[in-house]
């Protein structure tokens, strides 16, 4: 039995996450401009709205930061009309970038039950401390094997990123400095015996000054989906939007 998955769902989460690290001279340090790591260790949430669509719904990820001995690490955790998952995302900090190391999918069983589904991390960097110019390609790649009674089935996500210099962007009713990524992006859908599908779309990132992604854009065709920072919060405003608490977390 072959297992339905949303690809558009996979694309707002996997969006959040994903740059190949690159380092030398000439480079620009911009660390300040991914998720405020040491202002996270109680979590908040950030509360992302569609841009010129009312038909889609706010989407949230609930991040949390960890000083370990073994390392500084980032957990986040995607939710989109309920409290329960639908991704999760764990990134380790090193001195040139974020390593992804963890990242899971919870598509539901049988029974209706999430289930967890991990990753294989191909290309396993989230966001560079260093960039340079336009030149400069940025790759990451993750795969899902999908479960199936009868055919193999897997997902490989692929995006190419290229640093596309300093802008400004207006968030929350301010106008902050952010860094601009071009993002070209492709999904391969590949059941056995039946060839891959390998559609593929345009778009951009923008990480804002002390905030992280506040803005990122997909383009398929003539369709366009934005999202942009809404708010932050702690998880207990979440919880009284959605419900009674959260089926996972990133604890």
């Amino acid at each position: 039995m072959r297992t339905a998955i949303n690809l558009s769902r996979i694309w707002i989460g996997l969006t959040l996450l994903s740059l190949v690290t690159a380092c030398g001279d000439g480079k620009k340090d911009i660390r300040d401009y991914y998720f405020p790591i040491r202002d996270l260790k109680e979590g908040l949430v950030y509360e992302y709205r569609a841009v010129g669509s009312e038909r889609l719904g706010p989407v949230y990820w609930y991040y949390r930061s960890f000083f370990q001995p073994e390392g500084v690490f980032l957990t986040g955790t995607y939710y989109e009309q309920s409290l329960e998952p639908l991704q999760l995302v764990r990134e380790e900090a090193v001195s040139n970038g974020m390593l992804l190391a963890e990242l899971y999918l919870y598509m539901q069983d049988s029974t209706g039950k999430a289930q967890p589904l991990k990753a294989e991390v191909l290309a396993g960097n989230s966001f560079p401390f260093e960039v340079k110019d336009s030149s400069s390609l940025f790759l990451y790649k993750v795969r899902f094997d999908l479960p199936s009674d009868s055919v193999k089935h897997s997902i490989t996500v692929i995006k190419n990123r290229y640093y596309m210099g300093d802008t400004t962007v207006q968030v929350m009713g301010k106008t902050i400095p952010c860094v601009k990524f071009k993002v070209k992006e492709a999904i391969e859908d590949e059941i056995a015996d039946q060839g891959v599908l390998e559609p593929e779309t345009d778009g951009y990132e923008l990480y804002a000054e002390g905030l992280g992604l506040v803005y990122f854009e997909k383009k398929l065709g003539r369709q366009r989906v934005a999202y942009r920072l809404h708010d932050r919060y702690d998880m207990e405003e979440l919880v009284k939007l959605l419900g009674d608490g959260p089926a996972g977390s990133t604890e």
